[in-house]
C-alpha cells in the first residue's frame, strides 16, 4: 500500500507559554486509509495537523509527501490536499457556495465548469442544492460546515484533512460523510479526522491514532484493537439486593467485579473456561436484569486518553 504522508518525529513548544503541544509524535498515513486522530482537547491535535501543513514550523521533525520532504516547503502538500480547519477560514462567508468552489476549485487547477460541477455534485448528496446561491453566512452552522467538506473534496484530493467535520450536522448528514469518505478512500485518498465524536471515528476509521499530553500513546488497526478487547466476555447485572459477601468472594475468583450503582454491577470474564462456572453463580443470584456489553472506541479513549 502507498503511503502518502509521513510524519517523522516531530515536536512544538510554544515558547510564549512554554507549552510543549507536541512532543516526538510519529506516524503514516497510505493511500485508502481513514485515520481517526483522537485526543482530549489541548492533546496536541491541532497542533499536529497544523505542522503538517506547515501552518506552524515543528522544532524538530519532518513531513514527508509521497516520499518527498515538504515540511519548510508544502506546495506540493496543498496542491494534492484537502482540508478543513475547526475555527479557520476554510471558505469566503460573503460569497455562495458556488462562488467558492469556482474560487477555491481554481486554486486546486480546475476549471470552472468542474469546479462548479463537483461542488454541486457534492452540495447534491447533502439535499442542499437549493442553497447553492445563498451567501454562505446566511446558512446555518450545519450548512457550513457541509459547503466547507465540500470544498476540501472538491479537487478529489489524495490527503484529506478533516478536523471536527460533523460539528452541526444531522444524523443524515453524518450518514453521507461517512458514505463519501468511504468512497474518497476506496478510490486512494488518504484521510485524517479528527472528532470527539467516537460513535462517528469508529464508523468511519480503519485506523486509530490517539494523543495524550502532546505524545503519541496508540497507534492501531481499529478492527484489530477492538478484536482483543472483546475476547472477555462482560456483563451488567441488575439485582433486588447488593451482592453478599460470600457471593463477591467466588466471583472475584474467576472474574473482575465492578460495583456501578446501587445493586448494578459489571462482571468482567476474562478466561473463557471460566464461563459456565461464572453463569453457574450468576444464575444462583437474584437477576432482575442481565445484559452483555461490547467494548467499543470509547473503552479505548478512556484507557488511553486519561489525565
Amino acid at each position: 500500500m502507498n503511503t502518502l504522508l509521513t510524519v517523522k518525529n516531530i515536536s512544538k513548544t510554544y515558547q510564549k507559554s512554554n507549552v510543549k503541544a507536541v512532543s516526538n509524535v510519529s506516524f503514516n498515513v497510505n493511500s485508502g486509509d481513514i485515520v481517526a486522530f483522537l485526543g482530549s482537547n489541548g492533546a496536541g491535535k491541532t497542533t499536529t495537523l497544523k505542522v503538517i501543513l506547515n501552518l506552524v514550523s515543528p522544532d524538530q521533525g519532518k513531513i514527508f509527501f509521497n516520499g518527498q520532504d515538504v515540511t519548510h516547503n508544502n506546495l506540493l502538500l496543498l496542491k494534492n490536499s484537502g482540508t478543513l480547519l475547526e475555527g479557520s477560514q476554510n471558505m469566503f462567508f460573503a460569497l455562495s457556495p458556488i462562488e467558492n468552489f469556482v474560487y477555491l476549485g481554481g486554486q486546486r487547477g480546475l476549471s470552472r465548469k468542474d469546479a462548479k460541477k463537483n461542488g454541486l455534485a457534492i452540495m447534491e448528496k447533502f439535499n442542499l442544492i437549493e442553497k447553492k446561491n445563498t451567501p454562505v453566512a446566511e446558512l446555518s452552522r450545519g450548512m457550513q460546515q457541509i459547503v466547507g467538506v465540500c470544498c476540501a473534496l472538491i479537487a478529489k484530493p489524495k490527503l484529506l484533512i478533516l478536523d471536527e467535520p460533523t460539528l452541526g450536522l444531522d444524523l443524515n448528514s453524518t450518514k453521507t460523510m461517512i458514505k463519501m469518505l468511504q468512497f474518497s478512500a476506496s478510490k486512494g485518498a488518504g484521510i485524517i479526522v479528527t472528532t470527539h465524536q467516537l460513535d462517528f471515528a469508529q464508523r468511519v476509521a480503519n485506523r486509530i491514532l490517539l494523543i495524550n499530553h502532546g505524545k503519541l500513546v496508540l497507534s492501531d488497526d481499529i478492527k484489530n484493537r477492538l478484536e482483543q478487547l472483546n475476547q472477555q466476555t462482560i456483563f451488567l447485572l441488575k439485582l433486588s439486593r447488593a451482592i453478599s459477601e460470600n457471593e463477591k468472594d467466588k466471583i472475584v475468583a474467576l472474574c473482575k467485579l465492578k460495583s456501578i450503582t446501587q445493586n448494578n454491577y459489571q462482571i468482567s470474564v476474562e478466561n473463557q473456561k471460566d464461563l459456565p462456572q461464572v453463569l453457574k453463580i450468576l444464575s444462583e443470584l437474584p437477576i432482575e436484569n442481565l445484559q452483555t456489553r461490547t467494548k467499543d472506541l470509547n473503552d479505548i479513549f478512556e484507557d488511553y486518553a486519561r489525565d
